[in-house]
């Protein structure tokens, strides 16, 4: 039997192609497996003292030219910014996260992806269809009143931007 997912009222987000990244609070930009980004000691100024989930970006198609980047010794780090899309230490669900997140006093590399509630499955896929237009690579859904799990959200994304999608169903 074929079951229907309902996305009305998660949170949306676009996905973005960047390295998933930890901010420990302490100064440490970190994988999800743990090992220490290299970043620069102007990057690790004005960050607030909380574990903040998110990406570090290059914007769209700057995948490649991020990974050279990080992985450079002398790297600047002048095109790179810090994507934020969760406070990995609060225990409430996410729209208090969010709201938390809004007030946190961020340096100008950093970011907080924007997210709002999806108003359902054509909503997805309007948003996926211009997120992908625009040069983006699709778009996450996070359950509503969810506690912070890494990764504890739905991606969505497609292989080619000409391919046509159906609805979610």
């Amino acid at each position: 039997m074929k079951q229907s997912f309902d996305p009305n009222g998660f949170w949306l987000s676009e996905k973005l192609d960047g390295a998933r990244c930890i901010y420990d609070g302490h100064g440490n930009f970190m994988s999800r497996n743990g090992h220490l980004f290299r970043c620069p000691e102007w990057f690790k100024v004005g960050m607030p003292a909380h574990r903040l989930d998110g990406e570090l970006y290059a914007g769209h198609g700057g995948f490649d030219f991020l990974v050279s980047e990080i992985q450079r010794k002398k790297s600047d780090w002048r095109e790179i910014t810090f994507e934020i899309f969760d406070l990995a230490e609060l225990h409430q669900p996410i729209e208090s996260r969010l709201a938390a997140l809004a007030k946190l006093p961020l340096p100008s590399h950093c970011r907080l992806v924007p997210q709002r509630v999806c108003g359902g499955a054509q909503d997805v896929d309007d948003t996926e269809t211009a997120i992908v237009a625009a040069g983006g690579e699709g778009l996450c859904l996070r359950p509503p009143r969810s506690h912070y799990q890494p990764g504890n959200f739905i991606k969505i994304k497609r292989l080619h931007a000409d391919l046509n999608r159906n609805h979610l169903d």
